[in-house]
């Protein structure tokens, strides 16, 4: 994974352009096309997609897998991963 991929999500998580609270739901599953929230990059068909949900009217939050593991791994390291209530 590439450093910029990794400076980007953590910028993102700063600015408050990705979530910090945990999600209620996670998907997965094979690329539909739509734009990657971390990398805004489109997520192919043959690419694995992740969606997380929440409770509320956020806007739609999808992921390759490599930024949606970032993502997790930022978050973690920022002791981000508690529930949200």
């Amino acid at each position: 994974m590439s450093e910029a991929l990794a400076a980007m999500v953590r910028e993102k998580l700063d600015a408050g352009l990705l979530p910090h609270d945990q999600p209620r739901k996670l998907w997965a599953g094979d690329g539909t096309g739509k734009t990657c929230t971390a990398c805004e990059r489109p997520i192919l068909s043959s690419q694995r997609e992740y969606e997380v949900q929440y409770d509320d009217d956020r806007p739609e939050i999808r992921f390759h897998a490599a930024c949606h593991g970032l993502w997790e791994s930022e978050r973690r390291r920022r002791n981000y991963l508690l529930p949200s209530d």
